[in-house]
């Protein structure tokens, strides 16, 4: 039994393939700054995946926020690992929408009012 409907079957690859590929914009950068991040992610994390991760969101961060990413590392360099997880949160919180922000709490304030009528 056939289904009636207004969209042209034989262009549905074509629609399937455009909005498979919105995302999909390639990013480029000389391999040796890409080395050097994995060199430095790799170091701390002593996890491939990890550090892959960490390259490719620190290099896309770098691009949207028009920053040097050599520039980034030498800063990062020089960092303790404490220091340098607040930092690198701070970092990539650059391209981040307000609700998914690495290592920030967002505690909503209750009214006063509604908490009272709340049983613990």
């Amino acid at each position: 039994m056939a289904i009636s409907t207004n969209l042209p079957i034989k262009d549905m690859d074509a629609t399937k393939q455009y909005f498979e590929q919105v995302y999909d914009q390639p990013i480029e950068f000389s391999q040796n700054v890409v080395d050097a991040l994995y060199a430095f992610f790799i170091e701390r994390t002593d996890n491939k995946e990890t550090a892959l991760a960490l390259v490719y969101t620190t290099l896309v961060t770098a691009l949207e926020a028009r920053v040097d990413p050599m520039a980034m590392l030498d800063k990062f360099e020089g960092l303790d690992d404490f220091v340098l997880d607040s930092q690198l949160a701070l970092f990539l919180n650059i391209s981040r929408t307000p609700t998914s922000m690495l290592g920030v709490q967002n505690i909503p304030k209750v009214n006063k009012h509604i908490s009272r009528t709340i049983l613990s």
